[in-house]
């Protein structure tokens, strides 16, 4: 874990997956990664009995948008549970795309 904080702490666009079997912990780490970060967080979960679909990623990305304009820094956003998302990948790669070309600086976390 203390890896993974440093990696969020570099200057620089940061996208992260951390992937395991069910149950071992992943959420865990990310909210240990979150306390640890000298910014704030913003944490999402998909863990839903409906599968929300692709709007749902754009609705926490606007969570972590205006939280990056609140703190005027870096901002983690935290997608938990992303593969319950209809087209997650998809939209996740074209939000990151379009972050890339604005002043925000949000650093990724997808479990």
């Amino acid at each position: 874990m203390p890896s993974l904080v440093k990696e969020f702490e570099k200057r620089q666009p940061v996208f992260q997956v951390l992937t395991g079997p069910r149950q071992v912990g992943k959420t865990t780490i990310a909210r240990q990664v979150m306390e640890k970060l000298p910014f704030p967080s913003v944490y999402a979960s998909a863990d839903s009995p409906l599968p929300p679909g692709p709007e749902w990623i754009e609705t926490q990305w606007r969570r972590a948008e205006v939280e990056a304009d609140r703190s005027a820094g870096a901002v983690l956003l935290v997608f938990d549970e992303v593969q319950k998302v209809r087209g997650w990948s998809e939209s996740l790669k074209d939000r990151w795309d379009a972050a890339r070309r604005a002043p925000r600086d949000i650093r990724l976390l997808v479990l």
